[in-house]
């Protein structure tokens, strides 16, 4: 009987030393060792290795009691992690989505939350008479089945005029505001007036993405600066911001320019791809879009609805499928692996980023401005990633950034610190996750530039900060 559980054992190890080895192998031949950084890749094999060497050999060569002793205790590890995998996956699951990671964070802190899809609220505006279009990303035109519907050579960076957007919604109810004639999230009027003071450059943090419609950064700047004009949008990176700046704001020749970037605009590669933005890098090229205000306007007036319910049909297909291979994986240890972010920690580092083409851009932008005697001013805007989380890349760090600009003789208003002396930083984002500032987060950051742009000391505003509750 002892002899027969001896050899039971002794092949359970040699089992374990050739499956260790098989998933080496699987590794190599799959390419996912490219995929790693050398010292995973290094670690990943080698432990391995020495899995496969240890169990072969405590096979071979370890007594039959001892062999008995490790066969279980192995096995018995390997029942551990699997039951931890299949309790990760009742207990807390990786969310499906975006839109349902949000309304599990909103259950857990007793938010009310608004399920709806986009395209389910823009319908109900509908039918409720509302002209109503879901919110247009910078992303969308550099989508092919996007771009083939739009006019050739055309590359819209606004949205429809004067309609209701349907934008975002990370705390529980959408955001929904009136574009302007242009296309912009701006009081009716405002550009037609040729009176702006201040034009305001940016992607999402700018156009005041998923707070109540008013309580944005650029909202609150208005308090101050009443003839201050919005020419965000969501998704944009420098390239976009140029192209923004060169179609709306260089014939307002405004007094003030405020180039709003978080981190990750500066990261120009996805945009330089494009053939049309990347030309934005020659002082002299425009698409006059003024000229085709109308043709945007029934651009997307023909696309958008379609385009988000294509968009949503998609998450929906794919919260299907996570759902009905929700126990898919146990043997990998998917969601283990998920939980405690394995996969992230051996992947291979992307390769920094050019910050050449930002540097134009910037460069452009101010000696423009300068041209006509305006103040360009870099807003630098905080991040989860960088504040929190801690994981944006070094290269694209807030100080990192701050100096280069000011090594190129920007003026740069940086906010970071802001949120960084605030006593819970987390706090101020949206269900305390990797989303878009709270109102009082954009408060916090409207006070900071304010204090910044009219020359006073920003202590007092590093002081209330640190008492925000």
């Amino acid at each position: 009987m002892f002899r027969g559980s001896a050899w039971l054992a002794r092949l359970a190890l040699g089992t374990a030393a050739l499956g260790c080895l098989g998933c080496a192998g699987v590794i190599i031949v799959s390419g996912r060792l490219s995929a790693m950084s050398t010292v995973s890749a290094v670690a990943v094999m080698a432990v391995l290795v020495a899995t496969a060497l240890a169990s072969g050999g405590a096979a071979l060569l370890v007594h039959a009691n001892g062999v008995r002793r490790i066969a279980l205790e192995l096995i018995a590890f390997a029942v551990a992690l699997l039951a931890a995998d299949v309790l990760v996956r009742i207990v807390a699951p990786e969310p499906a989505s975006i839109m349902e990671g949000r309304v599990v964070d909103a259950a857990k802190l007793d938010v009310p939350f608004d399920g709806r899809t986009k395209s389910e609220v823009v319908a109900d505006l509908r039918a409720h008479g509302k002209d109503a279009l879901p919110g247009i990303s910078r992303e969308w035109p550099r989508l092919p089945y996007i771009r083939q519907q739009l006019p050739d050579g055309l590359f819209p960076l606004s949205h429809a005029s004067n309609a209701a957007v349907v934008e975002c919604n990370e705390s529980g109810r959408y955001l929904v505001y009136h574009t302007d004639e242009l296309g912009f999230n701006n009081p009716p009027g405002l550009i037609r007036g040729h009176n702006v003071q201040v034009a305001a450059v940016g992607a999402s943090f700018t156009l005041g993405h998923c707070v109540p419609d008013g309580q944005g950064l650029v909202a609150r700047l208005r308090q101050f600066y009443p003839q201050l004009a919005d020419f965000g949008m969501a998704g944009s990176s420098a390239v976009s911001m140029l192209a923004s700046f060169r179609e709306y704001v260089e014939p307002l020749r405004p007094p003030i320019v405020l180039w709003i970037m978080h981190p990750l605009t500066a990261d120009t590669r996805d945009e330089m791809a494009d053939p049309i933005l990347r030309r934005y890098l020659e002082p002299d090229f425009s698409q006059h879009l003024l000229q085709h205000v109308e043709e945007i306007d029934q651009a997307w007036r023909n696309v958008a609805v379609g385009a988000q319910y294509e968009l949503d049909y998609r998450v929906r297909v794919m919260t299907r499928t996570v759902r009905k291979q929700k126990f898919s994986g146990i043997l990998t240890l998917s969601a283990l692996r998920w939980r405690l972010h394995l996969n992230e920690r051996l992947a291979k580092p992307e390769p920094p980023p050019d910050l050449g083409p930002f540097q134009q851009i910037i460069a452009l932008a101010q000696h423009t401005t300068q041209s006509w005697g305006g103040r360009f001013i870099v807003v630098i805007v905080p991040l989860y990633a960088e504040v929190v989380a801690h994981d944006l890349p070094e290269p694209l760090h807030h100080d990192r950034l701050a100096a280069l600009l000011r090594g190129m003789r920007v003026e740069v208003i940086d906010t970071v610190p802001a949120f960084l002396a605030a006593p819970d930083p987390e706090g101020l984002y949206v269900m305390r996750r990797n989303n878009h500032p709270t109102p009082q987060g954009h408060e916090l950051l409207a006070r900071y530039v304010i204090e910044q742009m009219q020359g006073k000391p920003v202590a007092a505003t590093l002081a209330a900060s640190r008492g925000q509750k």
